[in-house]
């Protein structure tokens, strides 16, 4: 024992003096987790938190000094090729721990698979703002020079440190180590094959974040796989009783309800739709949640049968809202005014080639607009004029706005900007700003919805309009603005407005319809349940329709539970 313990203090000692100031970096960088329960401090879930950050950090630590023995051990007679991978490493953890500190800077938690899904389906355009908005800011640019500074000294000095130490301090050093280690190499033992797959994947903030980059990456690419589960897809309809010529949906982005006048917000940033509401022809439901924080996930779920409990890789197994009113004999059309492409896919692609007709104002033919441009919300009006205009007997929008998405200065013309901010009641003047260019985005909206509703005036029609997520404006005691994921528990970013316009011609021929409505404007509900209520609203009756799941139907479950943040929401 005692010759074995020499050996490998010798051994450990020569590793330290040449190759420990990677080890020692390595660890520090991978410490971005625990930082992040800070988030967390003083809370009932701080403490297990912290000890399961701990345990993952601590097992980290383990996978990281093997790995560094095998680089010093393994390449010893290849420097350059050691110093090569051992600067690729160092870099690449680097940029993971940069990436990391902040995402937990800017959104008070840790990179997971949210942002990456965000990542993958963003594109050039939006991908700019998020930079303008996040990234391009003073104190970031001289964070990102110290850091690097930080690491060129931390390097310099670990290596002295290690260098001139003596061979008696080194070897304490090693048999230390030795025992901080000695039971993660025995739980190595006792269970090597998971243990190799779950501790690597899960234990180091660069392995957990190439997995979820691998995972949204192959997630986002599928699309052949998509589209030929669809077209093998032939949900039965029961019965089809549709008569109604247009059904639009309008699916917002980014809108908030905490920030609308129509839901009780101080300030007049919806009154077109408040004088509709006055004169009965709108409803609104006031106890509507989204089913997920960010726009490709919460688009999975809400064309569909899919729920935010099913497994969300799934979503496309279950059939879509599109291929069933396709077959109930409408014409069916997707409007956006977001865009075709992502970096690695795009929700709003699939859902469009589900439908017979479609626009999208970012085109990437240079033949038809100049790619990578974005207009305000307004330049889908003439489109839809367009789609009307060669409408047929029943048609089926779906219009996708651009909404509040930030900038939220940019979501709007120049004869929006009404309010300042002078209008807010915000602890800074930053706030304050950021918050009226907010309610500013509320107004176009408003007036968006307002032009909507009055193409169909003169028709049969029905509106749909709801956000695909809110947003967090500094409210919850949060001093932020912006998306955040569901583990940060913004309320915020789920309370979402829920409206259906009717025109008259609607109300004559419906009243049933409209007194349903009218009955139905406090019952809870969550966008994933959406296709039921469509389904319902157009008469239209499918295998896997269930009533309790539509918020205007009679038998409608008033009492499901609704999960967000892993607890029950319940309407503040």
């Amino acid at each position: 024992m005692i010759k074995f313990l020499n050996s490998y203090g010798e051994y450990f000692c020569k590793f330290l003096k040449v190759d420990g100031w990677l080890f020692c970096l390595l660890v520090i960088l991978n410490l971005p987790p625990l930082f992040q329960t800070y988030v967390l401090f003083g809370t009932e879930e701080f403490n297990q938190l912290f000890l399961d950050e701990f345990e993952a950090f601590y097992f980290g630590a383990v996978i990281i000094l093997i790995f560094c023995l095998l680089i010093h051990f393994g390449l010893k007679n290849f420097p350059r090729a050691k110093f090569a991978l051992q600067i690729f490493i160092l870099i690449s953890f680097v940029i993971s721990f940069v990436v990391e500190m902040f995402i937990i800077y800017t959104f008070k938690d840790k990179l997971i698979l949210h942002f990456v899904e965000v990542a993958v389906a963003t594109n050039f355009n939006e991908a700019k703002e998020f930079f303008q908005v996040y990234v391009f800011k003073t104190e970031i640019f001289f964070g990102l020079l110290a850091f690097g500074l930080i690491i060129f000294t931390a390097v310099k000095k670990i290596r002295q440190l290690f260098q001139n130490l003596s061979d008696e301090r080194l070897k304490k050093l090693s048999y230390h180590t030795l025992i901080i280690f000695f039971p993660a190499f025995l739980s190595a033992v006792y269970c090597i094959g998971n243990f190799l797959f779950n501790v690597t994947c899960n234990t180091t903030t660069l392995a957990r974040n190439l997995r979820s980059v691998y995972i949204a990456t192959i997630a986002a690419s599928s699309e052949d796989e998509i589209f030929a589960e669809m077209d093998s897809q032939n949900e039965k309809i029961i019965s089809n009783n549709s008569k109604i010529p247009y059904v639009v949906l309008v699916l917002g982005e980014s809108a908030t309800r905490n920030h609308m006048q129509i839901y009780g917000y101080n300030l007049k940033n919806t009154p077109l739709a408040v004088k509709r509401y006055e004169r009965g022809e709108l409803f609104k439901f006031n106890d509507v949640i989204s089913c997920a924080n960010g726009t490709s996930i919460a688009m999975k779920q809400i064309f569909n049968f899919a729920e935010k409990e099913d497994e969300l890789e799934n979503w496309y197994k279950t059939p879509n809202i599109f291929d069933i009113v396709n077959r109930a004999g409408y014409n069916t059309a997707w409007i956006s005014n977001q865009s075709i492409v992502g970096w690695m896919g795009n929700i709003d692609k699939i859902y469009s080639e589900r439908c017979n007709e479609k626009y999208f104002s970012e085109m990437t033919d240079n033949k038809n607009k100049e790619i990578w441009t974005r207009d305000f919300d307004g330049v889908l009006l003439p489109v839809i004029d367009d789609f009307i205009s060669h409408s047929q007997e029943k048609n089926f929008y779906c219009v996708h706005l651009y909404g509040s998405h930030q900038y939220y200065r940019d979501r709007y013309p120049a004869e929006f900007e009404k309010f300042t901010a002078d209008d807010e009641n915000k602890s800074t003047d930053e706030m304050k700003k950021i918050t009226a260019e907010y309610d500013n985005s509320i107004l176009y909206t408003d007036f968006i919805l307002d032009e909507i509703f009055k193409r169909f005036e003169d028709k049969n029609a029905l509106v749909i309009y709801f956000s695909d997520h809110g947003q967090e404006i500094y409210e919850n005691d949060n001093n932020f603005a912006g998306p955040t994921p569901e583990e940060n528990g913004s309320r915020s970013m789920i309370e979402i407005p829920f409206i259906i316009w009717t025109s008259k011609s609607f109300r004559e021929m419906y009243p049933e319809k409209v007194a349903a409505l009218k009955n139905s404007a406090d019952n809870p509900y969550r966008t994933d349940f959406l296709i039921h209520t469509i389904l319902d609203l157009m008469d239209i009756q499918t295998e896997n329709f269930d009533a309790t799941k539509s918020i205007v139907n009679e038998k409608f479950d008033k009492f499901r539970l609704r999960i967000y943040n892993n607890k029950p929401y319940i309407r503040g």
